[in-house]
């Protein structure tokens, strides 16, 4: 990766404009850069602490270009291609390695640029500081201490899904565990934790076989990054199969979507309902300055298109607004001596995310085996799930959050659903928003509504078959892999014993008892081996039985062939070493000497 060379004004302006723009957002911790060519200027816009503000502004038209193809070049990307590229550099800082991610897509005005900045010394916030809310922590917490299962981190894309699963790690992260953490992009370091870093463009089959190859590793935790593909998904199952907890991020607006999505992938509903123990679904909303926050009293309308939840808002209580400033109002404050020290005229700081938390449950299979998004959400908050509206309504409750925040929470709606809800709220509105047409409408939808549900109640019974069979098809399969995993475990431990019995077994026939203290000592290993015998014995190992029976290849190993007229052919005649069997595995052979007929040559 390239290193950013530092250029004085006189060698190169524009070199020495970009240098500066980056260092000012590394000082201020900012995530995000935007190089933005407008028609007849350059615009540069920062996000920090989740808030987009403008940095500079109407920069001349001749500065767009050279700008531009700073970044490229330190990218080592094409500076003339005209399609989205990606790259990435690093930036040398007081705070340590910084990594920069160029992302280009072509506009009608030429290139725009954004610069993800990852911070790889950041400070590590434990997961109950990052979800310091103790109602939302308890099962997150509960979820993430589970020995194995599937838990899904969703959220959008950079919403800061990551973090929870750094959180969780680190609170994990024990001597006696073994953990991977696989990501496609620069991260933070947590002591104990390896991390595997692939490259940015790793396709699907290259995610899969790492993971794969992490499972040879026998680890008790991984982490997978995002799972954005079929193969990627089928092997998180298979680890999940192999008694590992996984944790994986995935793209979606709720819970239920989240499920949905992996449905839609081609995950087979019932392995996913199996092997899946919880997700926690978490989005940012714009915390108000306190300083400079206005009252506000929320139109009835809005309130009523949001359902009967946000109607209960009755109580009188001081809600606020944002009090945001554009750039000359920001230009005169400072002047003035007015402009707020906090946020800086932006009327917000810093972010609040908010968590559902949804722990898979047996009330919840039907419905995810059904595979719909908002039913899957409709049941999770029957078992007690809060979901994201109503936790935006109490901090709306407690000013900290503006109304426009909750109203991005709230669950689509149809454009019917919310003229019937304006409706029932407002029985003295006009005839026109009330009229016929709405009413047929109405009955039309709610009819249309009805027969497809009696088409799909007919699908449901034979799907549901279909599905409790794959179910148990699965949990067949994770019992089978459990038996043979406990037979190969008494197996082991069997042979470990046997090897045991094998010596006191050869030390006491090495004793020829000539007095009564070597008789003693004889006797004394006899009690020993057959305590030990006794042992194997109840978890399931049994001696082969041997000698007067007939020889049998898969039980006995022939040591010497007896010519003898006192036992028929084939007749194991002596046993030198005893042979065990577990079950129908043979531990080991019994060596026998085997009669054969005197004429035998």
């Amino acid at each position: 990766m390239t290193q950013i060379q530092s250029t004085s004004p006189e060698d190169n302006p524009i070199i020495n404009l970009v240098d500066r723009i980056l260092a000012k957002a590394i000082e201020d911790r900012a995530s995000h850069l935007y190089f933005e060519p407008q028609d007849r200027s350059l615009q540069i816009r920062v996000r920090h602490n989740g808030l987009l503000q403008t940095a500079l502004q109407n920069m001349p038209h001749h500065t767009i270009v050279p700008t531009i193809d700073r970044l490229k070049a330190l990218a080592q990307i094409h500076p003339e291609r005209p399609a989205p590229q990606t790259g990435t550099f690093d930036r040398p800082s007081k705070i340590g390695r910084v990594q920069i991610a160029i992302t280009t897509l072509p506009t009608q005005f030429g290139d725009t640029i954004t610069a993800k900045i990852t911070y790889t010394q950041r400070p590590q916030i434990a997961l109950h500081q990052l979800i310091p809310d103790r109602q939302v922590f308890e099962p997150i917490s509960r979820i993430i201490h589970s020995h194995r299962g599937l838990i899904l981190i969703v959220g959008a894309r950079d919403s800061g899904t990551s973090a929870i699963v750094d959180a969780s790690l680190a609170e994990l992260q024990q001597a006696d565990r073994k953990i991977y953490a696989i990501d496609r992009q620069l991260t933070a370091d947590i002591p104990g934790i390896d991390r595997i870093l692939l490259p940015a463009a790793a396709d699907a089959q290259t995610i899969a076989r790492t993971i794969d190859t992490c499972l040879h590793q026998q680890p008790d935790i991984l982490a997978i990054g995002a799972i954005d593909s079929l193969p990627v998904a089928q092997t998180a199952l298979q680890a999940v199969a192999q008694g590992c907890l996984v944790f994986a991020t995935i793209a979606a607006a709720t819970a239920g979507e989240a499920i949905s999505n992996l449905i839609a992938l081609g995950v087979p509903a019932a392995q996913l309902y199996t092997a899946t123990i919880g997700i926690i679904a978490q989005k940012s909303l714009k915390q108000l300055c306190n300083d400079c926050r206005l009252p506000q009293e929320p139109d009835r309308l809005p309130l009523a298109q949001l359902g009967n939840t946000i109607l209960s808002l009755t109580d009188r209580s001081s809600y606020y607004r944002a009090h945001t400033l554009d750039p000359i109002a920001i230009e005169r404050a400072k002047q003035s001596g007015k402009l707020c020290s906090q946020c800086q005229g932006s009327g917000y700081r810093g972010e609040i995310g908010i968590y559902e938390v949804l722990t898979i449950v047996d009330r919840l299979k039907p419905t995810i085996l059904h595979g719909d998004a908002e039913s899957i959400d409709l049941a999770a908050q029957e078992t007690g799930m809060r979901s994201f509206l109503d936790l935006a309504i109490d901090l709306f409750r407690q000013g900290k959050i503006a109304f426009s925040e909750v109203q991005r929470c709230a669950p689509p709606k149809t454009l019917l659903q919310d003229r019937l809800a304006n409706a029932q709220t407002y029985p003295d509105a006009e005839a026109s928003d009330l009229d016929r047409a709405e009413s047929l409408e109405a009955a039309l939808y709610w009819k249309q509504q009805a027969l497809q549900a009696k088409s799909e109640c007919e699908q449901l019974l034979a799907e549901l078959e279909h599905y409790q069979q794959e179910t148990d098809e699965f949990e067949q399969r994770i019992k089978q892999s459990r038996s043979q995993v406990e037979q190969r475990t008494r197996a082991e431990i069997a042979l470990h014993l046997l090897s045991v019995v094998d010596v006191i077994e050869l030390a006491r026939t090495s004793i020829k008892p000539q007095t009564d203290r070597e008789a003693a000592i004889q006797k004394g290993y006899s009690m020993l081996e057959n305590k030990m015998l006794s042992s194997i014995k109840e978890i399931g190992v049994r001696v082969t039985e041997s000698k007067g029976r007939k020889f049998e290849a898969h039980l006995h190993e022939v040591i010497k062939e007896v010519s003898t007229h006192e036992h028929p052919a084939g007749t194991v005649i002596d046993e030198l070493k005893r042979g065990y069997t577990l079950g129908d595995r043979v531990l080991r052979l019994a060596q026998v000497n085997v009669a054969v007929a005197s004429t035998y040559n």
